[in-house]
């Protein structure tokens, strides 16, 4: 998604963002999401943790004891000084930037993380090749987005939406309260893998999660993997 076209930098649809995230209790988040967050990091135990598309800075929140250094990059001005407001630290940062320019410089990360990001960037390459520069050799990646084969299910939580061939723009239903405006680009998981592997970030494991007794289908997918080092 352009830069400048980003719905959540809109101040009404990060403020609807901020009300929903920050009352969201006992759903996927807390069920799934953040346990998978806090293991993740338990498991790889990095210096230095960013977050592409931090919002207000929840995740910041959920890493267990981790002691380590977060950096959490989000375009919305507002949804920043939200995260530096409630979530004062001296090992976190949160800063301005986006997907396709990451304001890190070159492998610097040990690790770096999405939640429910990916399907909102048109191009998955510029952002595979981003999250690729700012990860050093071997550093480890996990992202979290929608799975491909539940496209219809999300598909039906928007309304007053225009749908064309990739793309779906429009209102969305969301826990809490629905945002005003909301892009979901439709990546199959294919395309998802190409794109990292293409950059040098290889896939150990993918799996779906993400079901309650009102849905059919698992709606949430999980790529795990890292930077492969450069070939002696």
């Amino acid at each position: 998604m352009p830069y400048e076209d980003n719905p959540f930098e809109k101040k009404q649809v990060a403020e609807e963002w901020i009300t929903s995230v920050e009352r969201e209790e006992g759903m996927i988040r807390d069920r799934e999401i953040y346990p998978m967050l806090e293991n993740w990091v338990e498991e790889i135990n990095p210096q230095l943790v960013v977050e592409i598309g931090s919002g207000q800075g929840i995740c910041s929140d959920k890493l267990g004891d981790y002691k380590g250094s977060y950096v959490g990059v989000e375009p919305s001005e507002h949804l920043v000084q939200r995260a530096n407001n409630i979530y004062p630290d001296k090992r976190r940062r949160f800063i301005i930037g986006n997907a396709y320019h990451l304001p890190l410089t070159t492998e610097v990360a040990d690790a770096g993380f999405s939640v429910n990001v990916w399907f909102h960037l048109e191009s998955l390459s510029q952002a595979s090749a981003e999250l690729a520069r700012v990860l050093k050799p071997e550093g480890h990646y996990l992202i979290v987005t929608a799975n491909p084969d539940a496209e219809e299910i999300w598909d039906s939580f928007y309304f007053d939406k225009t749908n064309q061939d990739k793309v779906i723009r429009g209102k969305v239903n969301v826990p809490v309260i629905p945002l005003s405006d909301s892009t979901f680009y439709k990546h199959s998981l294919v395309e998802i893998i190409q794109a990292l592997e293409a950059v040098g970030l290889s896939v150990e494991e993918t799996k779906i999660f993400g079901i309650n007794e009102n849905l059919p289908k698992p709606i949430f997918l999980a790529v795990l993997g890292r930077k492969v080092s450069p070939q002696a």
